[in-house]
């Protein structure tokens, strides 16, 4: 191996360290491998680990026995290639935030007369679309309470019938394919909806009143319904004074390690409003390396489905290779991304926003986590590292007829209701039908 590092090309690339069983430690990124690499040892009087790198990388080194590299083009590339790698072959000692959620977003089609609001999980550089979001939830009880509460056209067909239908004669509609209201009427209609999603507080005003109009009238599980959306609904808002006095489009991003977990949290502010936010937990904080957890956050959230609404990403922390990483952001959806670090001013205080929720949710997970079941099947299956996600499969019939197999999903101690899926099952025997429903999810994978 010490002949592999005197050796190493002063070029951008990737190196990996292994141990005396070949498995996989550590994916590493650099700029230059020859000074990366040389970086974590000492070569006189003997060949040996560095000192001041901390025990994490220390312990790293004492288990390498060999190095291997990959050279690429720019260091662009090369954060794309460690991302990639760190993702596929999960090293020991690289910190892993997976966050495999494609949040949706409402989508209005500006090019349309009669224009209506839609759920999609992708975004496309089309003129005239206008994105909101993304949404980590409720997106689906915000678009009902928008049709519930907002004259809007309320299907896809509807203006293709030619006449008024059932929504007309119940007041949800103003039949703009009978022309009974012009384009201009129903283009105030939908700013008001939009200022709605923006807002939201007078949406949540008429959704409490309909809740309690339900209830007086004795509709107890409509009216529940309606609490359990708007309750759905109030999660996507982080409450705040911070007054930007503009009207931007920002996503910020805070990431903290805690005693057992660590936590991601995403704040999305379009036209100065802050419309959603999110969060994940990720496990093996004695891992925890700052501008890996960025970097891979950042490069797994941006996608080619799901590129950036905004120009200017905020984080809450300064990293190494921040201007790289805004680079290979900017390459690859073929406009200027910045990623800056505010230090005074609003926009500092929305970094200090989103890292106060990453304490009050480590805070939170900490008074209330259990690992009970996590624990139980990491022993149960002599697992190394205890589980990030856990799907449950099972299938059933009516007799012989009607075969369904469905899964549930807990990732990180919580159970995800929107990750359960539902498969009609084709096999005639139950061993054929549970191979079936995992073959079926296997090919669901992200490649």
């Amino acid at each position: 191996m010490l002949e592999t590092i005197r050796s190493l090309p002063d070029k951008p690339g990737i190196y990996q360290y292994f141990d005396a069983q070949g498995r996989l430690l550590y994916v590493g990124k650099a700029k230059s491998l020859k000074k990366r690499v040389k970086s974590y040892w000492r070569f006189s009087p003997d060949f040996r680990p560095a000192s001041g790198l901390g025990a994490r990388i220390t312990m790293m080194l004492h288990e390498t026995v060999r190095l291997e590299y990959i050279v690429v083009e720019s260091e662009e590339d090369a954060l794309i290639l460690e991302n990639s790698l760190i993702k596929q072959l999960k090293p020991k000692y690289n910190i892993l935030l997976r966050d495999d959620k494609t949040y949706p977003y409402l989508v209005l089609d500006e090019k349309q007369t009669f224009p209506r609001f839609e759920i999609t999980r992708k975004v496309r550089n089309e003129k005239g679309l206008r994105y909101y979001g993304p949404f980590p939830g409720g997106a689906r009880d915000l678009l009902d309470a928008l049709y519930e509460h907002y004259p809007l056209v309320q299907k896809k067909g509807c203006l293709r019938e030619g006449r008024a239908c059932l929504f007309y004669q119940i007041e949800r509609c103003l039949a703009p394919c009978e022309g009974r209201v012009s384009p201009e009427a129903y283009r105030t209609i939908v700013e008001e909806a939009h200022e709605a999603i923006l807002k939201r507080t007078p949406l949540l005003e008429k959704m409490e009143q309909r809740m309690l109009r339900l209830a007086a009238q004795e509709r107890f599980e409509e009216a529940a319904k309606l609490r359990d959306g708007l309750e759905r609904i109030r999660t996507l808002h982080i409450r705040s004074e911070i007054d930007l006095a503009k009207r931007i489009d920002v996503d910020i991003f805070a990431i903290q390690a805690g005693a057992k977990r660590g936590v991601a949290v995403k704040i999305f502010m379009r036209e100065g409003k802050i419309v959603s936010s999110g969060y994940h937990y990720f496990r093996h904080v004695e891992l925890f390396d700052c501008a890996e957890a960025y970097r891979q956050t950042l490069l797994d959230f941006y996608s080619v489905d799901r590129p950036p609404l905004c120009s200017e990403i905020i984080v809450a922390d300064d990293f190494e290779a921040r201007e790289a990483l805004a680079q290979t952001l900017s390459k690859r959806f073929g406009k200027t991304i910045r990623i800056v670090h505010p230090k005074r001013g609003a926009k500092a205080k929305l970094a200090a926003l989103a890292l106060r929720n990453c304490e009050e949710l480590l805070r939170k997970e900490q008074n209330e986590g259990s690992d009970e079941i996590v624990d139980g099947v990491a022993s149960l299956c002599a697992l190394q590292r205890k589980p990030y996600r856990i799907e449950v499969f099972d299938n059933s019939h009516l007799q012989g007829a009607a075969t369904v197999g469905a899964m549930v999903v807990q990732e990180e101690g919580v159970w995800q209701k929107d990750a359960y899926r539902r498969y009609k099952l084709e096999a005639k025997d139950e061993y054929a039908q549970m191979e079936e429903l995992l073959r079926r999810r296997i090919a669901s994978f992200p490649e």
